[in-house]
């Protein structure tokens, strides 16, 4: 009787992922560990990044927590030095970091959250970006993936703040922009788009009941995604699966962009504007 050996589609790759230690970023450094890639937990949370470096670690997986605050380019290039020093080099970065979501700013911002949201959703993985790119190119399976929103296409799609908004537009430019770029260097570079996501650490769409209902009948699926299956399908895009795919926003949504009703939906629920979906 033979034993089925499990393959890992990133066995041996290095990866940095900003953002890391909580949200859709968590379950990314999770699956991409799980797939066989050193994953750098870069977060502002030291304590979470170190406890989910110790989750990994559990599982027999490799990961390493740094903190890092990547609002400014020295930041930036800190993290970059640290991880180059602990990885020896580097196959993939994932550019999940965001501000939080203010509940109660939708139009009344200040400068300062313009100010944050373009510093560490599109600077930082600009500047990222092209502080990895040397790394990634010597790779020769460089990959680098920004995890943008449903609400860079569709206004009405949320009820979190124009900053926000904006700044995953520009984020989805970014990536474009690199892919066409860096392709002939050999490094892919794609977005990933969510809709509504039940994150593993925190309160889920689907704990209210009647948001519950109400995404039954407006979701295709009927149900927000688990962070999981955002997680995949970033490790999908990191692997040699997609070796031809880069320049492209992939929706993943559960069909929310293609429904007529997703607008009104959430305009009228009192549910959707008191949590920034």
């Amino acid at each position: 009787m033979t034993s089925k050996i499990k393959t890992q589609a990133l066995q041996g790759m290095r990866a940095i992922v900003t953002g890391g230690a909580q949200g859709i970023g968590k379950g990314i450094c999770l699956e991409l560990a799980l797939e066989g890639a050193t994953v750098v937990i870069a977060d502002l949370n030291k304590n979470k990044s170190e406890e989910l470096v110790k989750k990994i670690v559990k599982l027999g997986e490799n990961a390493i927590a740094i903190q890092a605050d990547i609002s400014s380019k020295e930041g930036c290039q800190k993290l970059v030095n640290k991880a180059i020093d602990k990885l020896g080099g580097l196959d993939i970065l994932i550019n999940c970091a965001a501000p939080g979501r203010d509940k109660n700013k939708m139009m009344d911002v200040g400068e300062s959250d313009w100010d944050t949201h373009q510093s560490i959703v599109i600077k930082a993985a600009a500047i990222l970006s092209d502080a990895t790119s040397k790394f990634l190119k010597v790779s020769g399976r460089g990959v680098i993936i920004n995890i943008s929103s449903v609400v860079s296409e569709g206004i009405g799609v949320g009820y979190c703040s124009w900053p926000y908004h904006v700044s995953k537009a520009g984020l989805n430019h970014l990536t474009r922009w690199l892919a066409s770029r860096l392709g002939n260097e050999g490094i892919r570079v794609n977005a990933v788009s969510p809709g509504l996501v039940d994150r593993d650490d925190g309160p889920k769409h689907s704990d209210n009941l009647e948001y519950k209902e109400i995404i039954k009948e407006v979701l295709p699926l009927g149900r927000p995604a688990k962070t999981k299956e955002i997680a995949q399908v970033v490790a999908f895009l990191c692997s040699e699966k997609s070796s031809y795919i880069t320049g492209q926003v992939l929706v993943v949504d559960g069909g929310l962009t293609i429904c007529d009703g997703h607008v009104q939906f959430l305009k009228g629920n009192d549910y959707a504007k008191k949590n920034s979906l």
